[in-house]
């Protein structure tokens, strides 16, 4: 038996390619991301209709792990990653132009805790961007061109969970914030705060809590044109490989006091036969014609059997759920 394991031992030291005598790969920060289309049907869920989906891949080590997604000014999505990482990507139901890919937040530092992005919102009047950073429980503030302006920790974020920070991050119109803790997944309870102006420069907040769903945690929020705001609740279930069921529902900031419970209300539900993988990113589009368009990108977690998707769900507000018809019949 000794013999045979020893003789094992050498086969393995001989062979070539083996991990016992290869060096690691060189980083890789030139390789393009490819963009590729997916024949998908046109799904609905409540008044969401699946317009487009795309797959995302990429060899280059700046690629993957996406858990925010604004629209710029300019038209284009800025993603950021829990690695710190930035994808320029322009609308690809509009443009063929390829996403580009840059550092962000000291990429060369390899402790996540000081780079793990989470969320990013936006004053789309100037370009004026604020980022989430999970493991620091800190929120940054950066122009337009993207240069760090100013920062905070604030005090009242300090007791949230340190894998469980600012997920959820939102501008309003009017220039409010709100921050929403992740949480873990078994409560649906979640600690909130809003702020009168920019947290970065010493406005003190309200606590309240966000009454989301059991078993979802909030990754990401986003303004509607109406002033109402979307949180994505994403879900998770042990199977081989994992399932990342989302939940959208629409929360109003009108219902936010001090202290108060809030309750959100069902949007939509994007499982399969939807292209499912772990949404923690949402952005909005205006497209001014009567129709919003909810913009999705998941997170791989830089996994092999995970995917970087982004979906777009039409939502056409000229049209009426058969519910929403009911309920406007009972009221005549």
């Amino acid at each position: 038996m000794k013999r045979k394991t020893l003789a094992l031992l050498v086969a393995l030291g001989l062979a070539p390619g083996t991990f016992v005598r290869s060096e690691p790969a060189p980083p890789d920060y030139t390789s393009p991301v490819t963009i590729e289309r997916l024949d998908v049907e046109r799904l609905r869920s409540g008044p969401l209709v699946l317009d487009g989906a795309w797959e995302l891949s990429s060899e280059n080590d700046h690629f993957g792990g996406y858990s925010a997604l604004v629209m710029r000014p300019s038209g284009e999505f800025l993603a950021g990653s829990d690695a710190g990482r930035l994808m320029h990507l322009p609308r690809p139901d509009r443009s063929n132009a390829p996403p580009r890919l840059a550092k962000f937040l000291n990429f060369e530092r390899a402790d996540k805790t000081h780079v793990d992005l989470e969320s990013l919102t936006i004053d789309p009047a100037t370009g004026t961007v604020w980022a989430g950073l999970e493991w620091a429980q800190q929120i940054i503030r950066f122009g337009p061109k993207l240069r760090r302006q100013s920062q905070v920790r604030p005090p009242e974020m300090k007791d949230w969970g340190s894998n469980s920070g600012p997920e959820s991050l939102v501008r309003l119109r009017d220039g409010r914030f709100v921050v929403i803790e992740e949480h873990s997944p078994g409560h649906a309870r979640h600690a909130a705060l809003l702020y009168p102006s920019d947290p970065t420069e010493g406005a003190e907040p309200i606590p309240f809590t966000f009454l989301g769903r059991p078993g979802f945690r909030p990754s990401d929020a986003v303004v509607l044109p109406n002033g109402k705001i979307v949180v994505l609740m994403r879900g998770l279930e042990l199977w081989l490989p994992p399932r990342f069921p989302a939940l959208l529902l629409i929360l109003d900031p009108a219902d936010i006091e001090a202290d108060a419970e809030v309750e959100s209300r069902f949007l939509a539900r994007i499982e399969e036969p939807f292209p499912s993988d772990n949404y923690e990113g949402l952005a909005v589009v205006d497209e001014r014609d009567g129709t919003w368009s909810l913009w999705l990108i998941s997170d791989d977690n830089f996994a092999s059997y995970q995917h970087t998707y982004l979906l777009k769900l039409r939502w056409d507000l000229r049209q009426k759920t058969g519910g929403e018809q009911a309920r406007q019949k009972a009221r005549r």
